[in-house]
């Protein structure tokens, strides 16, 4: 025969006055439960809705004031991991927003499109630009051709 606790704790909370001297016992029991399944890598968005349907929303809501800060941080780290707001917010909006997603008020932020590269000249139809293209030649012959050189520039008939 094998111990159920789940059993065991359901007939201690359906007699709570029978069992009033264990109380903060069984508080303590509860959180460490909830604590236990927050924390665990499974536990995803799905699983934190029926667990909020499941409680009720006031009751995860307090669950969630009586653990350490880091469960909710990880718990939105782990459902929400593109929420931008989640490096700098403080533990109360990692609360708010754990019960924003448990409720569905909210849904995970998507993953950011990362910007596509192009390659320029690259669409359908669009000629590359050749560099002889972009050259002025505007005066390109009086400059260039026309000019003298500085050897003919000297005056004729004088030789050395």
């Amino acid at each position: 025969m094998t111990l159920d606790g789940f059993a065991i704790l359901k007939s201690v909370g359906s007699h709570a006055d029978l069992f009033s001297d264990a109380r903060d016992a069984a508080d303590k029991a509860a959180l460490s439960i909830l604590a236990a399944q927050l924390k665990a890598k499974t536990f995803d968005l799905d699983r934190l809705q029926h667990a909020c349907k499941a409680l009720g929303t006031d009751t995860l809501a307090l669950v969630l004031e009586h653990l350490p800060d880091a469960i909710p941080k990880a718990l939105v780290g782990r459902i929400d991991p593109h929420q931008p707001k989640t490096d700098s917010s403080s533990a109360a909006w990692m609360r708010s927003h754990v019960i924003a997603l448990a409720t569905g008020a909210m849904k995970p932020e998507p993953k950011p499109q990362a910007p596509t590269k192009t390659k320029r000249g690259s669409a359908k139809g669009e000629k590359k630009a050749k560099p002889q293209d972009d050259f002025v030649v505007e005066n390109f012959w009086a400059t260039s051709v026309m000019a003298k050189s500085p050897r003919r520039s000297k005056a004729p008939g004088k030789s050395k």
